[in-house]
């Protein structure tokens, strides 16, 4: 009976320090994006091309993708900044008309500087307007990801994110090209912020965005 005990104790002990072992093990964590994905250089593509922006080597670094929602106030504050407030800017979407003004009243900015600015910003600025060309047959997949993955997600990460508009109402945003987005919120303070966030919780499913793609 000692002998049984002992090789009992054996086991146990072996047990134990293969369980210890499987808890401390590291789940091994993927490595964390480093470089744009094809979906952001279009983006900021489609965006300085529509504005007509010739932004040779003055462009500016992005940071995220804006939403339609967010995209008029992103360019406007970068237009400020960059031209130390004497310069104002309005884009309408989803057209991409654009007009500004030149707020002050010293000769800086003049027009060929105005455009340069107007240039750099919409490099830095990107727009993310994938949702404005899905087609009407996926307007519910959309709202059903939004909904039960792509919030949830934000929220998990601490990021405000508003409420979700009714059935009715987001498909009426749609139709009116000025759709609701559970990113019309979120900023982020750096580009590989923006990596990881949007790694996790991408802005459309994949589904969707490889049906964008494929267009």
């Amino acid at each position: 009976m000692m002998a049984w005990r002992g090789a009992g104790a054996v086991l146990t002990a072996a047990m134990i320090l293969v369980l210890v072992g499987c808890a401390t093990t590291p789940q091994a964590v993927p490595p964390q994006r480093t470089t744009a994905s094809r979906v952001e250089r279009v983006a900021v593509e489609r965006t300085t091309q529509a504005l007509s922006a010739e932004t040779g080597d003055a462009r500016l670094p992005w940071v995220q993708l804006w939403t339609s929602a967010q995209f008029p106030a992103a360019l406007q504050h970068c237009v400020g900044v960059e031209s130390l407030g004497q310069l104002s800017a309005r884009v309408g979407l989803p057209g991409f008309t654009l007009s500004y003004s030149i707020v002050g009243s010293g000769s800086w900015p003049d027009e060929a500087e105005s455009a340069r600015i107007i240039a750099r910003c919409a490099a830095a600025t990107p727009l993310d307007d994938r949702v404005l060309r899905l087609a009407r047959a996926d307007w519910d997949a959309l709202y059903s990801y939004e909904l039960t993955t792509l919030r949830p997600c934000l929220l998990a990460r601490g990021y405000h994110v508003s409420r979700m508009p009714s059935r009715v109402d987001f498909e009426q945003r749609l139709r009116d090209r000025h759709p609701w987005s559970p990113y019309d919120t979120v900023t982020v303070p750096t580009r590989f912020a923006w990596y990881a966030l949007s790694d996790a919780c991408p802005a459309l499913p994949v589904a969707l965005a490889d049906a964008i793609s494929a267009d």
